[in-house]
């Protein structure tokens, strides 16, 4: 059993109320609905920590997850994703990057809140990322912070970057739907 989901509904011209309808019913147990920062281009469900059904219309991925940089009190204005499809032969090392390098530099920048990892033991209907990390944030201005500017310019993530399947990652920024 899979510990989260992130469901993805591809949409144009997206406003709340279009928003709320193609997610309809589905239910996102501690995690969030969102939309993509841009208002254009999807709704998304988020649910670190239930297992939600596919839904009619949606990519559906499931969770497990490999590493939680801790809870914190104020809900993130805004979550980034990045998603990969790690070669299996990559696997270990990607993690000792994200782990023994990437998130701690991160972690230190005003803001950023917090980072969670996942595997996707299973997706249907999108792209097939075997990675997928949200990073919580108090809204965009982290991502323009000198923190994150050393965590992207680090020899071993340039190292990574090498890689055809680093820089064809997916990358979202979404705010909570209001």
């Amino acid at each position: 059993m899979a510990d989260g989901s992130f469901l993805r509904w591809p949409l144009a011209n997206l406003t709340n109320e279009a928003a709320r309808a193609a997610i309809g019913g589905t239910s996102v147990g501690e995690g969030l609905a969102m939309v993509a920062a841009d208002w254009t281009s999807e709704a998304v469900v988020y649910s670190p920590t239930a297992t939600i059904p596919p839904a009619p219309g949606a990519m559906h991925y499931d969770l497990d997850l490999v590493s939680d940089s801790g809870p914190v009190a104020e809900k993130p204005g805004v979550i980034m994703l990045v998603a990969f499809d790690v070669p299996p032969e990559l696997t270990e090392e990607v993690d000792r990057w994200y782990e023994e390098e990437h998130i701690g530099l991160l972690m230190k920048a005003d803001g950023w809140h917090r980072a969670r990892r996942f595997r996707v033991p299973n997706f249907s209907g999108g792209p097939p990322w075997t990675s997928l990390a949200f990073h919580e944030l108090r809204d965009a201005s982290a991502l323009d912070s000198p923190e994150r500017a050393i965590a992207r310019s680090t020899p071993w993530r340039a190292e990574l970057e090498k890689g055809e399947w680093f820089r064809s990652a997916g990358r979202g920024l979404f705010r909570p739907l209001a």
